[in-house]
């Protein structure tokens, strides 16, 4: 595993919150990685998800049940401030494990698993839109190249 990769937060469009993950990471950068979730959260703000997974491998049994664990401890927050999360997955298969595993056991918020960045992008926006969020949801479409181009005349 390369040392360097780590999992990244942008949060430059808030309240969009883009997180990519690498193809693999490593417990303590699980922690810091659900430490940094867990401010946000706290913060009380209703912000929507974008997660890139389309490298990451396999995580560990250990780190799928953290994750677990840290979504149900939280639950109660994440019902709160998310509106959502779009997962981009581009495997088929991993795909369809995703979305099983959503049917087995649902998230506490909406989840989409999206095959590429604007397609979750977009359903992102959209979930800001229905929210009341307009300003943000168009600021998105248009830092992504979203916008339905205007008529003239």
């Amino acid at each position: 595993m390369d040392p360097s990769a780590s999992i990244t937060i942008d949060d430059s469009l808030w309240p969009l919150l883009q997180v990519k993950f690498p193809s693999a990471f490593t417990n303590a950068q699980q922690e810091r990685y659900l430490g940094q979730l867990l401010t946000y959260l706290r913060r009380g703000e209703r912000y929507v998800g974008v997660m890139d997974t389309h490298l990451l491998k396999n995580p560990s049994a250990e780190q799928r049940q953290r994750q677990a664990h840290f979504i149900k401890e939280h639950e109660a927050l994440f019902r709160q401030c998310s509106l959502g999360t779009a997962g981009i997955v581009t495997s088929p298969l991993m795909a369809l494990g995703a979305r099983i595993l959503i049917h087995l056991k649902p998230m506490p918020t909406p989840f989409y698993v999206a095959s590429s960045l604007p397609a979750a992008v977009s359903w992102a926006a959209e979930r800001l839109e229905l929210a009341g969020l307009s300003e943000p949801a168009e600021r998105v479409r248009c830092h992504f190249g979203l916008l339905p181009a205007r008529r003239t005349g």
